[in-house]
């Protein structure tokens, strides 16, 4: 009886441990700048995790891809919005600007998406029409260590600019907003899909213009630079009255990715993207690009390999090409 007895406690008592281990489950998932979609897809998909999944999910602010790759391949955080595309190819194999610090071959890939444009934003009145233009002056390119940083050292040289010809700055993502608005950089680059939220916000308050690039010099950046790159337009009127352009802008597409790492867990993957996509309606409440997240596309433009733990959803619900 007594061994029955004890045997019971035994068993309710691992149930109980299980239970305390599962809810206690924590996940960092990085975006990157506050304003930026990606953050907002981790502050969105957080709050999903922690009320349908029980898991304690917690959105952070990475400065941008390059960085992202960095804290994920070292286990520091265990998901990435944003992460993918070219530089997520790049620091997989070790290429570019993660030349000097080797490939990063536990990187792995939850889906892919495409993302938006590079935008370079200026005041109406800067007399800067083409890249060319910002020739002799200020420029913002969003953080150090980002994609819009990595791009602008691209873009200018592709259009005839050398270091010295121009002065970079790196206030984030939000402060080269700031910077612009208040008339300290005559360029200001991000990206994200059009009609950006904060761009509309610069737009509400000054007459913007998005500065036009060289079609042979978009070419030069999607052959050199891709994959996931591809020539594209932002339409005038995009951003309303305010914005001056009177004809479509000559720009890049990119795609991003979700992604995480082999210090991850497959179930822990799995439940993750099963939330996410049993969720989805949810999730693209979260921004205006979160609607470009969809199971159809979640394997296209891949970076680097699938996580087992994604593989294994995809396997379930019978995704294509997955």
């Amino acid at each position: 009886m007594k061994r029955t007895y004890l045997s019971i406690v035994v068993a309710v008592s691992a149930v109980f441990v299980f239970a305390a281990v599962a809810s206690a489950q924590s996940v960092t998932i990085l975006g990157g700048g506050l304003k930026g979609q990606p953050y907002q897809f981790a502050v969105g998909l957080s709050k999903i995790l922690k009320s349908k999944a029980g898991i304690n999910a917690t959105p952070q602010s990475a400065k941008g891809m390059v960085a992202q790759a960095r804290i994920i391949a070292k286990g520091q955080a265990q998901f990435a919005w944003g992460l993918g595309g070219p530089v997520g190819s790049w620091a997989y194999k070790g290429e570019k600007r993660f030349k000097k610090e080797g490939p990063k071959k536990n990187l792995r890939a939850v889906l892919a998406y495409p993302f938006g444009q590079f935008q370079w934003l200026a005041l109406a009145d800067s007399g800067v029409m083409n890249l060319k233009d910002v020739k002799g002056k200020k420029v913002s390119v969003g953080s150090a260590a980002s994609t819009t940083q990595t791009y602008a050292r691209y873009f200018l040289p592709a259009h005839g600019l050398k270091k010295g010809d121009y002065k970079e700055t790196t206030p984030g993502f939000r402060g080269g907003f700031g910077q612009l608005r208040n008339g300290n950089v005559a360029a200001h680059l991000t990206m994200g899909l059009a009609p950006m939220g904060v761009v509309q916000e610069l737009a509400a308050l000054k007459k913007i213009r998005l500065i036009d690039m060289d079609e042979a010099a978009v070419k030069r950046v999607v052959d050199t630079y891709g994959p996931g790159l591809s020539a594209t337009t932002i339409a005038p009127g995009t951003y309303g009255k305010n914005q001056v352009n009177k004809k479509p802008v000559r720009t890049i597409f990119m795609n991003f990715g979700f992604s995480t790492s082999t210090h991850v867990s497959a179930d822990t993957v799995y439940k993750v993207v099963k939330t996410l996509f049993s969720n989805l309606k949810e999730f693209h409440g979260t921004a205006h690009a979160a609607r470009s997240v969809t199971l159809a596309g979640a394997c296209k433009a891949l970076s680097f390999p699938l996580h087992e733990g994604a593989k294994r959803y995809y396997k379930e619900v019978g995704a294509k090409g997955c």
